[in-house]
């Protein structure tokens, strides 16, 4: 063990950022937090791996090293790196249109959207026309083609929108439709499997022990109730169904593949993967040239669900992300209803990930990531 390591029981870190393990753990003795981890990798090397505070609501378990939470949108950075190996090994191409791999998609006026205009969140596909429950979301081929069967919301590439749940399903059927296997199970295979790491779409039984309770806070339950924000855009992306914390926190949730919004994982383990992404040039996962281009700027201008501009890239990365993501303008990652994120920086070759349970109603970067990315760039 290196004499540079600090081992503390809220985890360990190199100690130049000691400041980042005193904001931590304020948080946590502040009330900030009831749970959370925070983990940074650089080039294969753990910097820091810190995690406190409980599991649950009446702060009776702890929340230990092994603990997973539901990270929402954060699952989306996971699946852009399958889809991004499909990509490298040519079994999935950006300009071919999504009916080429899914026939049934091409209805009403899909048979032109590309793969690319999809995954950038250009394909008009942000909600589901019909109404429906998340339980639904558990009967796959059911929700899957309702999207399959529907009218876009505009042409292909009139316009960003960002999709925040359908684009699980949508992605998901494209990557079975070419591996004849589901995004849990990629996952399972070229991610965890090699890295040892604990990421699951689809949560095995024998994990639901240490999985932390979700819980909302008061801003949260704000966020959707300013009649400033509620438009149709958001109504259609955002509402139909709502998230509710008291469905993500069930057995059926947790087991189920909803790729868009129920990964469950911990800090360690998306710092990790977004290491190994960063780290192409050595273990090949992808190819230099794939690596970059997917990282790379597809589309930018005003996000009309996100109410914000947004840079995605060809796989659905946000690019960029202000100081959330550090300070290079080529990190890429995505963040998480409630406050999760994960990215990765290639001109620094850091990456970094926050978890945690009280979910706040920040949109686009929670205060208490910010605040902890900052003190990271702050010592490097």
């Amino acid at each position: 063990m290196s004499t540079d390591i600090e081992i503390t029981d809220l985890g360990q870190f190199s100690k130049k950022f000691h400041k980042t393990y005193e904001l931590f753990k304020n948080n946590l003795e502040n009330n900030e937090e009831v749970g959370a981890s925070f983990a940074v990798y650089q080039g294969g090397a753990c910097l820091i791996d810190l995690y406190g505070g409980y599991r649950d609501r009446d702060k009776k378990n702890k929340w230990d090293q092994d603990t997973i939470v539901n990270v929402h949108s954060t699952s989306k950075g996971i699946v852009a790196m399958i889809v991004a190996k499909l990509i490298d090994e040519g079994n999935l191409e950006l300009n071919k249109n999504v009916s080429d791999y899914w026939p049934e998609f091409s209805e009403l006026g899909k048979e032109n959207i590309r793969v690319k205009t999809l995954l950038s969140h250009q394909a008009g596909l942000y909600g589901w026309r019909q109404s429906i429950d998340e339980t639904d979301f558990y009967n796959w081929d059911y929700v899957v083609n309702l999207l399959a069967k529907q009218k876009p919301y505009h042409k292909p590439e009139e316009k960003i929108c960002y999709h925040p749940k359908t684009i699980g399903f949508l992605v998901g059927e494209l990557i079975k439709r070419v591996t004849n296997k589901s995004v849990g199970k990629n996952l399972e295979d070229l991610i965890n499997h090699p890295l040892k790491t604990k990421c699951f779409i689809g949560t095995p039984l024998t994990y639901h022990d240490n999985i932390a309770e979700l819980i909302s806070s008061e801003s949260l339950r704000q966020a959707f109730s300013n009649p400033q924000n509620v438009d149709e855009y958001l109504i259609t992306a955002f509402l139909n169904p709502a998230n509710k914390t008291k469905t993500a926190n069930t057995k059926q949730w947790r087991l189920a593949e909803i790729p868009a919004m129920n990964c469950h994982t911990n800090s360690r383990s998306l710092a990790r993967i977004y290491d190994y992404f960063l780290s192409h040039l050595s273990n090949k996962f992808i190819s230099p040239k794939t690596f970059n281009l997917l990282t790379s700027v597809a589309v930018s201008g005003e996000d009309h669900v996100m109410k914000s501009p947004m840079q995605w890239s060809y796989v659905g990365y946000s690019v960029g992300g202000g100081k959330l993501f550090g300070n290079s303008s080529k990190a890429f990652g995505h963040t998480g209803w409630g406050g999760s994120m994960a990215f990765g920086d290639p001109e620094n070759g850091i990456s970094c990930a926050y978890t945690m349970n009280l979910l706040t109603g920040s949109m686009l970067g929670d205060q208490r990531a910010l605040n902890l990315v900052e003190t990271i760039y702050e010592a490097l």
